[in-house]
């Protein structure tokens, strides 16, 4: 049973964020030549996440809150995920050093670059799961 001061979940502002959000990642592509179909498809993006937060989609339910779980317990990350964290990072460094080899040369191969772009892809995820944990 919800009490009284739950605040109402609006699937139709969750739904209608979607639609935006799927929106302005098309026209990304469509008009990737265009500055005004970019800039319009990059503020349906920031609109549709205002329109998940307002939307109240991804509330937890309130017999959560009386069960005894304090807001701040977050599970912290293990020592395979900080070796996970320290390994990307001297994959980062290695790539980058590889890619820097590539440029004193003349930049004559593309693989440096798909290293280097593959390794800042995989920090961006691992690093912002650990920062995601503490917050």
């Amino acid at each position: 049973m919800m009490s009284q001061t739950a605040p109402q979940k609006r699937y139709g502002l969750f739904s209608l964020a979607i639609l935006l959000l799927l929106l302005g990642g098309a026209s990304f592509f469509v008009g990737s030549r265009t500055f005004v179909i970019r800039s319009l498809g990059a503020l349906a993006c920031i609109a549709s996440v205002y329109l998940v937060r307002i939307s109240n989609v991804r509330d937890r339910p309130f017999s959560v809150v009386g069960s005894g779980l304090v807001a701040g317990s977050t599970r912290r990350p293990g020592r395979l995920t900080w070796s996970i964290g320290v390994v990307s990072l001297l994959l980062a460094g290695a790539s980058f050093l590889y890619l820097y080899n590539d440029a004193l040369h003349g930049y004559h191969e593309a693989l440096p670059v798909y290293v280097f772009a593959g390794t800042a892809l995989a920090c961006a995820l691992v690093w912002s799961y650990l920062v995601s944990r503490f917050f």
